[in-house]
């Protein structure tokens, strides 16, 4: 009776999506030797809206700071994925493909983003680089702060007099 149990209870473990991990007795959504994969910035956009069960990696939006805190620059690494998703988004908005709920991403609504915003963020941020579709998404996080695509329209100061 209790082996049967413990067969039942090992299907149900393997049946989960994604694996958690525990750290400092907390339950975490990312496993403690989790490292973030190299993505360029289409990739970036699908792990963020709607994650990879396939390489264990939830929907990035749905992370805070505390789930990636014990991973070796994980609060950096995620603020600067924000940034860039933030300017994606305000893109995809300014084109009438963003889609406000994550549930309702699909990945073929995600393409159909991607394929209406690439454009106008290679133009703007990435017109010197040699492959710009093969670029990493940190490689645009950089060109994206070289050219103060993070300030906040009400935050930009015109010239001062003194």
């Amino acid at each position: 009776m209790k082996r049967k149990r413990n067969m039942k209870s090992a299907e149900c473990v393997k049946k989960r999506k994604y694996l958690v991990g525990m750290h400092h007795r907390r339950m975490n959504v990312m496993p403690h030797s989790y490292v973030f994969p190299r993505m360029d910035p289409l990739i970036l956009t699908q792990n963020w809206l709607l994650g990879c069960v396939k390489r264990n990696i939830p929907p990035l939006a749905t992370l805070s700071s505390k789930d990636v805190l014990h991973l070796k620059s994980g609060n950096q690494q995620r603020n600067k994925m924000v940034c860039v998703m933030r300017v994606i988004k305000k893109e995809a908005r300014d084109k009438n493909v963003w889609i406000e709920k994550l549930a309702d991403w699909t990945p073929e609504k995600v393409m159909e983003m991607w394929d209406a915003v690439s454009p106008v963020l290679e133009a703007k941020y990435l017109r010197n680089v040699k492959r710009p579709k093969e670029a990493a998404w940190s490689n645009l996080f950089k060109k994206m702060s070289d050219a103060k695509a993070f300030r906040k329209e009400g935050r930009r100061r015109e010239g001062r007099t003194v």
